[in-house]
């Protein structure tokens, strides 16, 4: 589980706490600081915050400091408790699971401006990095296809050295390959991945372990760790921590508080030896040579997106899987084809894959089943063999049943009027704060269906009956050709559909664990 927020600093004068909140203390406030401005920063950053305290409450230009050290995904909930002026979170990613704290958008007050660095590195016997390579995608290929290589990394949600520690070598899959695959990967990944406890630093312990650690927490783990471990800096990437100042939008209104934050990160931009003695780099130092440790050896790897985490963390949570998914088979005839890879048809690897998405996501979530052809169920094109229904046991019975009854007919395909209809049912039943999702398999084509929808009709109405208060995630999965998978791509463009064209049996697997990992969005 995420890190508790551990006791306030009162950075402006002496440390104190009391009952875990900010305690105003020392020569600020006696000064008589007009605004004092509450900050919630990252552990490893809140040491810069300390170290500037005896000159923060100094003088004219004085900022009194109220500081509530918080880490990873439960930052965002302290910030919101105790009314934060301004986050300073140990990496940008973060600002993706941000919710509701109404953080100002760069550039206004500098927000989303990077404070401070720490490079990522690979830990581990000297056997291993030969067989790692020097690169993140060498790692996550090694975690994958090695039973001898294990990941080590601090709990994803708890900070950001965990939540990059997996997020790291599974954009190295995404970049290499596709965003399919880096779903895929980070659940393979799991079952071969140790989770150290607490603030403990992701160090290997026995051969064939590659701990994932960030420069800061890795020079303290030297010093104490027996013999000398291989320290790889990777050569295709540079994962690193951006520490990064978010001042929030209601501070801002107030003029005081407003001219208060401004010193302060004027301040904490200028604090170069103090941000050194902490362990991290300045922005400016992110690929010097510093210390013992090898120089990052690559372009900076970017910020993760928001879609990127969520990979990371429905991978790790089950619930963060929860999500309501209607899901429409295509059973024409072209659904009995060989898929390149395997020596199985592309509706059998359909049905493990539905099969598998139902296994993967949590209780509280709710899924259907439909078919569909050319005038499957009287005029109409699709029908249903499984009401959308919470996973209770029951339900997944059912879902085994109906899955097990999938089978390829002599029909066309009726895409169309099915992509409509699934997408009104989704939207009609749309729960509030629950993702919703639409999921068709497809040989790609709209055919022999002599009272189908053209593609431009279907665009005028699912444009029409888009809702922004009910919003439904439409995914088409394609078996057909690159030019088939275009018109859908244009006829779902008005409801911001995504269109994925597959083409081996790997990736059938890949898109339902994609599925289950958020959605097939970009």
């Amino acid at each position: 589980m995420g890190v508790a927020a551990v006791a306030g600093l009162a950075v402006a004068g002496a440390l104190a706490a009391v009952g875990g909140e900010p305690e105003r203390t020392g020569s600020a406030a006696r000064l008589g600081c007009a605004t004092p401005v509450r900050v919630v920063a990252a552990s490893s950053f809140a040491p810069v915050l300390n170290a500037l305290r005896s000159s923060l409450d100094e003088g004219a230009e004085c900022v009194r400091v109220e500081v509530t050290v918080a880490d990873g995904r439960d930052a965002i909930a302290k910030a919101e408790q105790v009314g934060a002026d301004a986050w300073i979170p140990d990496d940008a990613a973060w600002v993706g699971s941000a919710g509701r704290l109404n953080l100002a958008q760069a550039p206004l007050a500098g927000a989303g401006s990077t404070l401070a660095v720490s490079p990522f590195y690979m830990v581990t016997d000297a056997a291993t990095a030969a067989r790692i390579g020097n690169s993140w995608l060498g790692l996550a290929q090694a975690v994958d296809r090695d039973a001898g290589v294990r990941l080590v990394i601090r709990d994803p949600q708890s900070s950001g050295d965990g939540m990059l520690g997996a997020g790291a070598p599974a954009e190295a899959v995404w970049l290499a390959k596709d965003m399919d695959a880096s779903a895929l990967w980070l659940s393979k990944a799991r079952s071969k991945t140790r989770i150290v406890a607490g603030s403990e630093t992701a160090m290997p312990e026995v051969r064939g372990e590659v701990g994932v650690v960030p420069e800061y927490a890795l020079t303290k783990a030297l010093r104490t760790a027996g013999g000398k471990p291989a320290v790889l800096p990777g050569t295709d990437h540079a994962p690193m921590l951006r520490y990064t100042w978010y001042p929030l939008t209601q501070a801002l209104t107030d003029p005081g508080r407003a001219a208060a934050l401004e010193r302060l990160r004027i301040r904490l931009t200028a604090a170069t030896r103090q941000v050194t003695d902490a362990g991290l780099r300045t922005p400016g130092q992110a690929q010097a040579a510093l210390g013992s440790l090898p120089a990052p050896a690559a372009k900076p790897l970017g910020v993760l997106g928001a879609h990127n985490v969520d990979h990371v963390f429905a991978t790790w949570y089950q619930a963060d899987r929860r999500t309501d998914l209607l899901v429409a088979v295509d059973v024409s005839g072209s659904m009995a084809a060989d898929t390149p890879g395997s020596g199985r048809s592309r509706i059998a690897l359909v049905k493990q894959g539905v099969q598998a998405v139902g296994g993967l996501l949590p209780d509280d979530s709710r899924m259907g089943l439909w078919v569909f052809g050319s005038e499957l169920d009287g005029r109409r094109d699709y029908k249903q063999l499984l009401a959308m229904g919470a996973l209770t046991d029951t339900h997944r019975r059912s879902l085994r049943a109906s899955v097990g009854g999938l089978e390829a007919q002599s029909t066309g395909t009726g895409l169309y009027d099915t992509i409509l209809a699934a997408y009104l049912s989704a939207r009609n039943s749309y729960r509030s704060g629950v993702p919703d999702q639409v999921l068709v398999f497809t040989d790609g084509k709209n055919e022999s269906d002599e009272n189908s929808l053209s593609a431009a009709q279907l665009a005028d109405r699912l444009g029409a009956a888009m809702d922004p208060k009910r919003p439904v995630l439409l995914s088409v999965v394609t078996f057909g050709d690159a030019g088939e998978a275009k018109v859908v791509e244009n006829a779902v463009k008005p409801v911001a559909g995504y269109v994925d064209v597959l083409r081996s049996a790997d990736e059938v697997s890949a898109v339902f664990i994609h599925v289950a990992a958020g959605g097939l969005r970009h």
